[in-house]
């Protein structure tokens, strides 16, 4: 009787013994999987797992992640680098642009011919190009800081149409839905302003224009539809290319608008694209939400 019960002791201690484990592994693995995440989430920007010094199948994993975040550290950085030169070389371009256009402007306005107002038209056209082209470039080269919090994104969308409905005064603009979202909303506000500023060019005057928000289990989507009847099938994947321009576009724009909105889109570890909906284009922007439950 005395060896049943040493027998049952030494099995409990066993399976205490395993509980532990179990309990030390599923913290170990929930503490793994909310640093990978939050890595994703701040682009690239965050510490690496740390690599593992012990044995057995999580520590593998968790070795595995680590080399893999380096590794994404290394080639954001390069990236990065890249990015720079290319945004440093376009300052300079667009620097020695502006000296010409400004002495251009004097010249304009000293002397009052009769293309003068065509001329300064055109000038204005050419120091708005060099602007958007200076903000495209920073952008991509990660050259501003973003600050992000937590916003309604319904509520954002609405601020960017407030400061865009007084050049569209007979635009229909509706809104949909509600979400929030973990976004720097000047930046944000921009992107979809410019969304908003695209449907309205490519409408009727007393065209439509619709914005819904929607909230997915990992991602909020915000999409912008207008009735401007679309634009052709091999057109769909250029549309936020530097300079594209549309068959139908009225060309009163820099042609950058939707590359800068892709940019901070991607800021935004999000995603956008355009696609032809029953009566117009639908671009669709998604932006990732965080649900691991903290540990």
């Amino acid at each position: 009787m005395g060896g049943l019960i040493a027998l049952c002791a030494v099995l409990g201690a066993a399976c205490l013994v395993l509980i532990a484990l179990r309990l030390r592994d599923d913290r170990r693995a929930r503490r793994m999987a909310r640093q990978a995440e939050d890595f994703s989430l701040e682009g690239g920007e965050g510490k690496p797992l740390p690599v593992a010094t012990d044995e057995g199948p999580l520590a593998r994993v968790q070795n595995a992640v680590s080399d893999l975040e380096t590794r994404v550290l290394l080639s954001e950085e390069r990236r990065r680098e890249e990015s720079l030169r290319c945004a440093n070389l376009t300052a300079d371009i667009s620097h020695q642009l502006k000296t010409p256009l400004s002495a251009l402007r004097l010249y304009c306005e000293m002397d009052q011919g009769p293309h003068a107002v065509a001329e300064m038209e055109q000038i204005e056209r050419m120091e708005r190009l060099i602007r958007a082209l200076l903000r495209l470039e920073k952008l991509s080269a990660d050259g501003y800081e973003f600050r992000f919090a937590e916003r309604d994104a319904r509520a954002v969308a609405e601020e960017a149409w407030q400061a865009l409905a007084p050049s569209w005064p007979e635009k229909r603009v509706e809104f949909t839905g509600e979400a929030r979202v973990r976004c720097d909303a000047a930046w944000l506000g921009e992107a979809v302003g410019n969304l908003l500023k695209n449907a309205c060019e490519h409408t009727a005057p007393a065209g439509r224009v619709r914005v819904c928000v929607e909230r997915a289990d990992s991602a909020v989507f915000l999409t912008v539809e207008d009735d401007g009847g679309g634009v052709p099938p091999e057109e769909l994947n250029r549309l936020f290319e530097r300079f594209y321009r549309a068959a139908d576009d009225p060309g009163g724009g820099s042609g950058l608008g939707l590359a800068i909105a892709r940019e901070i889109v991607r800021r935004h570890h999000g995603t956008i694209q355009a696609e032809n909906a029953a009566r117009g284009l639908r671009v669709t922007v998604s932006l990732p939400v965080l649900n691991l439950a903290k540990t």
